[in-house]
């Protein structure tokens, strides 16, 4: 069973490494080796090809799904469930919408929001008519950054879009009071009703249901800092002590009638009341995919006690992953598929192999877990939690033995007897309240985490050996030599550029701007996008990913060309996570302690040219035409960055630097608006390569098509974000600028297809 499940699960993994979706006649060119199952020396292949047949069919039906482009941008009614708890804030309602089949091609589920003017009342599992719009699957492209689109892919999203505002958006039918989504929802209405003014609605919603969308990023960065996110997630701690309690509970019932043992034995019967208790919780979160993985794995070994045969823990951790991805092949492109099954199996290795005594065996598990599960923290993450044992031998006792039991009792006492159900709800809020700030403070002590800059795949491979190594039983030969796995670690440094050399990156934050220079010893970061809610923002979601993942710890220059949102919006984020020496702006008034760009003198950093050409102290114009404009230039190349200039300053620029504006690379200014790109400007600065920061199907149609046509009359190459993702150019000795694409750099099969 045990290869059987490894080697099924590495089909899965290998076919969803290809980069484009393989014609289906390779289906059937690969079909006929399932014949290897009649040979034994074969079978593990061909139980690693049935892993590729089965994520091939699982894939072709997912893609096969997706709205097609003849549906894109057309106003559509439709009707259809709510099959989701719908997220609301002030400005719209998020929520998963599930069509009826008409005659419309359309995908199985649409994620849809609903901006201004709001319904006054929307719940899950009710029925409506919609008129929408929608767009195809596309996602914001950058390295280091959240992959939206391998989200989407995962929970079988087909189309993301937007309700458009008609009289002929009715609700058809109310939700049946029993649908579980419907359950869920009155809890959570209750849940707001009781704790609308504490800070801790939203960690006893992700404990409660699962839904965590009402957790600050505050909490959020706490839970990564000190290593206890997994808390939040309903999955292999939450549902297995769901069950245990159901155990505990059933078993003391069937034994206070000794006759009810000539009936059942006592383990069966509790058993039935264990898998009772799991269903309850995971009914609670949604049956959300992480909480599905938990309930398998409690099923299997359920099973195994109910039919009487001994299970083999090694066993019943295979069978499970096996029937996971049997259910979904997919599943092994989630971070927490391979945090969960390690946990348990480290577990297991450890309990069986380390330590012949039970006393103090609990705690000893807990650090050596915290450690081993490192290697893989560090491979997704780049970061692992230095204080986590200490954090989470206060916070999961505390939490899964003391605060989940208060809380569903709670879920449970709302609905037969609510006073009760509020008490207990406010019991779980105050003890919640009295471990927060010990893990606040723990998160923020200097040596909370252990950060790498992104290492190659293959290094990881002696590191996850050494640690198998070092956790060897004791007493195991030459175990220390795992230490040497390590090693990796100290010799990777990540690649920079040489003495008058530069890397220019052009970061995709959708509508809006972001841009990052670096020099041999230096960084330079021009505009930070936008800021769309106190959630959710380019500077945390792009920028700070995106230096992370290139090793990049502090910046020396930021400079904000102007005041709009989506320059500006995500520099305040930014800056309260990467240190940054100097501030450079036209809007000084909204950052602190910035300069204004006419103050900056020209500096030049490791043999490259850094010099700010407009505005001057006495420019007047409208807030776009005093955007700072920057020219970075050395003997390989150059670079002109233009923010949201307009045809006035366009024309100063020109007036004032003639030649001197001469570029390699231009940034369209204005995100290529026909307010801008005037033909003089264009011959004047002539550029090689012309890049254009705008977002997919924008609401201001940028860039505008005459100054696409105007760019391509004079044989100039257009790249987008929209398009091209991430673009890098690297201006080096003996090469010739071009530009690297992170979209078609990173591409996979769900990835948009451009």
């Amino acid at each position: 069973m045990i290869k059987t499940a490894i080697a099924f699960m590495f089909g899965c993994v290998l076919f969803l490494q290809l980069n484009f979706l393989p014609e289906p006649v390779w289906f059937w060119i690969i079909l006929p080796t399932v014949i290897l199952l009649f040979f034994t020396k074969a079978r593990i292949l061909a139980y690693l090809l049935f892993g590729i047949l089965w994520t091939f069919c699982s894939v072709q039906g997912e893609i096969d799904s997706r709205l097609t482009a003849e549906l894109e941008g057309q106003d559509i009614r439709l009707s259809g469930t709510i099959a989701s708890i719908p997220e609301r804030n002030s400005n719209r309602i998020r929520f998963i919408f599930k069509p009826n089949k008409n005659h419309y091609s359309l995908p199985n589920k649409i994620r849809l929001n609903w901006y201004k003017p709001l319904p006054i009342e929307i719940n899950a599992n009710e029925q409506w008519q919609l008129t929408v719009r929608l767009k195809q699957i596309h996602g914001m492209s950058n390295p280091g950054g959240f992959d939206y689109e391998a989200w989407l892919f995962q929970q079988g999203i087909g189309a993301t879009g937007y309700v458009r505002s008609s009289s002929n958006n009715t609700k058809l039918a109310t939700a049946s009071v029993y649908s579980i989504n419907s359950l869920r929802q009155a809890l959570m209405n209750k849940l707001e009703l009781y704790l609308a003014e504490s800070p801790n609605l939203g960690l006893i919603e992700g404990l409660m249901t699962g839904i965590r969308h009402n957790i600050n990023p505050q909490q959020w960065q706490i839970l990564s800092t000190t290593g206890t996110s997994h808390l939040l997630a309903i999955s292999g701690l939450h549902i297995g002590l769901a069950g245990a309690i159901g155990f505990i509970c059933f078993q003391w019932i069937w034994l206070l009638r000794p006759k009810n043992l000539l009936l059942i034995p006592a383990s069966e019967f509790s058993a039935i009341g264990s898998l009772l208790a799991a269903l309850f919780y995971a009914a609670l979160a949604g049956f959300s995919i992480p909480t599905q993985r938990a309930l398998i794995m409690l099923i299997v070994l359920l099973i195994g006690i109910l039919s009487r045969q001994p299970v083999i823990a090694s066993s019943l951790l295979a069978a499970s992953m096996l029937i996971v991805l049997l259910l979904d092949p997919i599943a092994v492109l989630s971070i927490g598929f391979w945090l969960s099954f390690s946990a348990v199996g480290l577990i297991l290795y450890l309990t069986n192999h380390r330590f012949p005594s039970p006393r103090w065996q609990w705690l000893k598990i807990h650090g050596l877990l915290a450690l081993g599960l490192s290697p893989l923290l560090l491979l997704f993450f780049l970061q692992t939690s230095v204080i986590s044992p200490i954090a989470n031998l206060i916070a999961i006792p505390f939490i899964s033995f003391i605060i989940v039991p208060l809380l569903l009792l709670a879920s449970v006492m709302l609905w037969l007897f609510e006073p009760l159900g509020a008490i207990l709800l406010h019991t779980a809020d105050y003890l919640l309240s009295l471990t927060w700030p010990l893990l606040d403070y723990l998160a923020n002590i200097s040596f909370s985490t252990y950060s790498i800059t992104p290492l190659p795949f293959y290094y990881f491979i002696p590191i996850i050996t050494g640690m198998v190594l070092l956790l060897s039983p004791r007493g195991f030969p030459a175990k220390w030599i795992g230490l040497v796995g390590f090693v990796p670690l100290l010799l990777f440094t990540p690649t920079k550029p040489n003495d008058s050399e530069f890397w220019f990156s052009l970061l995709d934050v959708g509508q809006g701007l972001s841009a990052v220079v670096q020099t041999s010893n230096h960084i330079l970061v021009f505009d930070t996008g936008a800021k769309f809610s106190p959630q959710f923002n380019m500077g945390s979601a792009v920028l700070t990913p995106y230096l992370r993942h290139q090793g990049i710890r502090a910046i020396d220059k930021l400079i904000i060309s102007h005041g709009d949102n989506d320059h500006i919006g995500g520099a305040i984020p930014l800056m309260a996570v990467i240190p940054t020496e100097q501030v450079i702006s036209s809007t000084t008034d909204r950052l602190p302690e910035s300069i204004p760009c006419y103050q900056q003198k020209p500096w030049q950093w490791d043999g490259v040219n850094f010099e700010i050409l407009y505005p001057s102290k006495n420019d007047i114009g409208s807030e776009n035409n005093l955007s700072c404009v920057l020219r970075v230039s050395s003997q390989h190349g150059s670079v002109l960055l233009t923010g949201d200039i307009e045809l006035l300053a366009e024309s100063r620029l020109v007036q004032r630097y003639h030649d001197r504006l001469s570029s390699t690379v231009m940034l369209a200014p204005h995100h290529g608006s026909k307010t801008s790109s005037s033909l003089q400007f264009i011959n004047t600065v002539s550029p090689k390569i012309v890049l254009i920061p705008s977002g997919y199907r924008n609401r201001y149609h940028f860039p505008h098509k005459k100054v696409v046509s105007r760019y391509k009359t004079n044989g100039i190459p257009i790249f987008t974000t929209a398009e091209h993702g991430a673009m890098t150019i690297k201006f080096e000795e003996g090469t010739i600028p071009t530009v690297s694409s992170w979209r078609h750099i990173d591409r996979k099969i769900w990835s948009a297809s451009q």
